[in-house]
């Protein structure tokens, strides 16, 4: 049974070409064409499932950071964008990235601005790297402005590990707590509840309270570990859609101690993102537009408003002002760019003061929220502990 099979192959030529086929497996059609003098960088079935081109896609996304420090050097080096592209191409064994690169290549060789070229793959590179390509090619310094992208996405990963880094040991303790006191409540105080039973003694009303919780697992097991078994689906999935939205959801940023610090870290890198742009020769507006991304939903509706504004004739600073999107001291700031011109500049210390404010915040919230919580651990288990051995000590001062 023959199947249609859809062909990404490269000619003696160098051209990227697009074929279809009709063979009875993806090997077989592969053969036919490299029978034909190509080169094959992909073979799929016509009609894949989604699942499939879910992994093809996932398996094309490239480094941007790094694709972009590469084709800055290549360039600074006297080669062609056509050149680079290949050179970086070449240096891929094959599959999804070097028919993404060779496409690439393909598209600037016919004639596309790189940008453009580029703008043809939005699921591999970001809007933001196509606008930096795009005002380079306005201004012709297209090394600069690769080069600054990839600082920005740097310093982009350096603080974002940051914050994360700060994350890992309060997680890993909470996790390491929660999965004792699930344990003792879930285990342990059933089977010790059954025996305080056989003893017919008087219990103390907490220590009743957690012997009823014993009593009603060991009698509906099965309700009590669907219960459980659904409260970690749900936190598992807002775990998930959390890391899919980049912590965007409107209950991050109103969580009482972590709220204020992930909307700092947003701000400092929409005026470095801003900066970079307007450097670059992106006009205000556009760049705050391309940066708004990186925002949360009340804030980017905020930055919607700001644009307006600016749009409308209004001073940076005082529109940011306007839009509560600028504290005092970045309002001040801006309102110096605006005399003086150097709005990027004033944006990227912005950006650095936002960034040490924030790293001092972190360094504070840990050293408090650390101990806090271990504390909090440790009270919780201790009661469950001291609840359960209250009755053998009843026990005990009986029989003396």
């Amino acid at each position: 049974m023959t199947s249609t099979y859809e062909l990404v192959a490269r000619s003696r030529d160098g051209k990227l070409l697009s074929r279809r086929v009709q063979a009875s497996d993806a090997r077989a059609a592969s053969a036919q064409a490299t029978q034909s003098g190509l080169q094959v960088l992909r073979c799929e079935a016509v009609g894949a499932s989604s699942a499939a081109r879910t992994r093809h896609a996932a398996g094309s996304r490239l480094d941007v950071a790094t694709f972009a420090q590469e084709l800055a050097s290549l360039v600074a080096a006297g080669l062609s964008v056509v050149d680079a592209l290949r050179t970086l191409a070449s240096k891929e064994r094959g599959g999804p990235r070097k028919a993404l690169l060779c496409g690439v290549a393909e598209g600037v060789s016919e004639g596309l601005p790189l940008s453009a070229a580029l703008a043809r793959h939005p699921q591999s590179f970001p809007s933001l790297l196509i606008a930096t390509v795009s005002a380079s090619e306005q201004t012709g310094d297209l090394r600069t402005s690769l080069t600054r992208y990839a600082e920005h996405q740097s310093s982009f990963k350096a603080l974002r590990d940051k914050v994360v880094g700060a994350t890992i040991y309060p997680i890993a303790l909470l996790v390491v707590g929660s999965v004792v006191v699930v344990f003792l409540l879930g285990v342990v105080v059933p089977r010790f509840a059954m025996l305080i039973e056989s003893a017919h003694k008087e219990l103390p009303w907490s220590s009743q309270l957690l012997m009823s919780w014993g009593h009603l697992v060991a009698s509906h097991p099965v309700i009590v570990a669907l219960a459980v078994s659904a409260l970690l689906i749900a936190l598992a999935s807002l775990a998930r859609q959390t890391l899919r939205n980049g912590a965007r959801s409107r209950w991050v940023e109103r969580l009482p101690v972590i709220g204020p610090n992930v909307r700092q870290f947003r701000h400092a890198q929409l005026y470095r993102t801003t900066g970079m742009l307007v450097q670059g020769g992106v006009a205000a507006p556009r760049a705050l537009q391309l940066a708004g991304s990186l925002l949360g939903s009340d804030d980017q509706r905020r930055l919607q408003q700001a644009i307006g504004l600016i749009r409308e004739g209004r001073s940076f600073s005082a529109a940011m002002q306007a839009a509560q999107l600028g504290d005092e001291i970045a309002v001040s700031m801006l309102s110096v760019a605006e005399r003086t011109g150097a709005l990027a500049e004033i944006l990227e210390r912005i950006a650095q003061f936002h960034e040490s404010r924030l790293q001092r915040s972190i360094e504070l919230t840990s050293r408090l929220f650390e101990p806090v919580l271990m504390i909090v651990i440790g009270l919780v288990i201790g009661a469950i502990v001291v609840l359960m051995y209250l009755p053998i000590f009843d026990l005990a001062s009986s029989l003396q």
